[in-house]
């Protein structure tokens, strides 16, 4: 039998020598920090104990002697700060508060959180009924309210656009209101450019606020239609007020002169006030009213989503039925105006056409409006309107696939195409008027020829080139 064998772990002893070389540098390191410390404490001019102490002994002795002459009124302290003294309380005086319209708050719930009774809100309110409209309070609006010395209230000023504002003040007699604006600088400066895909998108190359082109839509309205008649290459002038705020542009002012010049032709408008008129107008260059007796379009829409077709297969019904109108589509509520002055012969429900407006034109001409989504406020059967008056917003009443306007007009029975149908000026000045028609307009005529007309590419490379220019 093999006989398991335990093996001893033997401890290997420590060199005698080693541990004596140890304990001999430990000691010298040790020697090296005392020396350190007498030099630093004992021996070193500027940190040795007895200068140390002998410094802080002459700076006790001169406070101490600056204390004493102080106290006997014979100098020494001056530059010592004097021991803090108690403030008077501040004497009470006008409380402010400012702050914007938050999402869903109202002037009288302002008013009421800022501590005004009901009566005293409301005849805050009331002062200012003549000068805003409450219905147009939006969130962001800036506030203003004051309280006297006393805590009753004093003044509410509120900001209704950059350039105005309302103040309300509280006086013996009760609180007064008025309209308070700001100073604008009106400049009249010229604008062009050349199509490239839209107006839309032409306006903005130009380094202009696309609202312009609810301008040319409006004015060139009875000639042109700018979703079918513009093309690439068509040339578009104006002169125009612009109005400044601190340096800032703020708003359009009025257009001046107009120009559209393109495949569909060349148009101009002039903005002229006859001597006996309530209101400018917009004329061409030979004196001709711009207006005629229908607008093309009554709306400002997207895109036309079905012309005038009488063979046209129904989306709905899926059959041949005539399409005897043109649909605008448009967004839900957008405005529609009456196409032409005329008196309302109908209005209301009127099963697959949805809400209707009809109107009767003096020249024969009836127009119908169909799928509305609501009636202008106080339009009524009987009703006489002017063009460009609203009469209704769009909507997708009745058989309708989506918010649309259809459009029908119609001439002694017969259905016209609103799209190309021949339309009536209205009368040319007469010879007096038109002579001082000339006279006022002379200098427009010949600046606006001279507007340019870069393209937004163009400008890009005049801005490119000037840099290279700079190098």
């Amino acid at each position: 039998m093999a006989v398991a064998r335990r093996r001893k772990k033997r401890r290997k002893r420590s060199d005698p020598g080693s541990g004596r070389q140890g304990s001999a540098r430990l000691a010298l390191v040790l020697v090296g920090l005392v020396g350190v410390n007498l030099y630093v404490f004992l021996w070193r001019g500027d940190t040795s104990i007895p200068e140390v102490m002998e410094r802080a002994s002459v700076a006790d002795e001169s406070e101490l002697g600056a204390r004493g002459l102080a106290g006997l009124g014979l100098g020494g302290g001056e530059e010592d700060e004097e021991p803090a003294r108690a403030e008077p309380d501040p004497e009470p005086g006008l409380e402010i508060r400012e702050d914007e319209i938050a999402s869903g708050e109202s002037i009288e719930r302002v008013l009421h959180d800022a501590g005004l009774s009901y009566s005293d809100a409301l005849e805050v309110i009331e002062s200012l009924e003549p000068y805003m409209d409450f219905s147009a309070v939006r969130p962001g609006q800036r506030y203003r309210i004051e309280f006297d010395e006393e805590g009753d209230f004093a003044v509410f000023e509120f900001e209704v656009s950059q350039v105005e504002r309302v103040v309300a003040r509280a006086g013996e007699d009760g609180v007064e209101a008025e309209l308070v604006e700001s100073d604008t600088e009106v400049r009249i400066e010229e604008v062009g450019g050349t199509i490239r895909n839209s107006l839309y998108v032409s306006l903005r190359e130009a380094g202009e606020d696309t609202s312009l082109v609810s301008f040319f839509v409006d004015v060139f309205a009875y000639d042109l239609n700018f979703y079918v008649d513009t093309h690439p290459g068509d040339t578009f002038r104006m002169i125009i007020e612009k109005e400044y705020l601190d340096g800032e542009f703020y708003q359009f002012g009025d257009a001046l002169a107009a120009e559209y010049s393109g495949a569909a032709g060349t148009f101009r408008a002039y903005r002229w006030q006859k001597p006996d008129a309530e209101q400018p107008a917009y004329y061409d260059e030979k004196g001709r009213p711009l207006e005629r007796s229908l607008l093309r379009t009554p709306l400002k829409y997207t895109r036309i989503s079905s012309s005038f077709n009488p063979r046209r297969m129904h989306p709905v019904h899926h059959e041949v039925r005539g399409h005897f109108g043109t649909d605008y589509a448009a967004p839900t509520g957008t405005p529609i105006w009456a196409a032409g002055s005329g008196r309302v012969t109908r209005r209301g429900w009127a099963g697959s056409a949805g809400n209707m407006v009809v109107i009767e034109h003096d020249d024969g001409l009836t127009t119908r409006y169909m799928h509305l989504s609501g009636f202008a406020d106080g339009l009524r059967v009987g009703e006489r309107v002017s063009q460009k008056d609203v009469i209704g917003y769009v909507g997708e009443t009745g058989t309708a696939t989506g918010p649309h306007l259809h459009f029908e007009v119609i001439q002694d029975g017969q259905h016209l195409n609103p799209e190309n149908m021949e339309l009536e000026r209205a009368d040319p000045l007469a010879d007096g008027l038109l002579a001082k028609f000339e006279e006022d307009v002379g200098e427009l005529q010949p600046r606006l020829a001279e507007v340019p007309v870069r393209s937004g590419w163009e400008r890009v490379g005049y801005a490119l080139g000037a840099l290279a220019t700079t190098d």
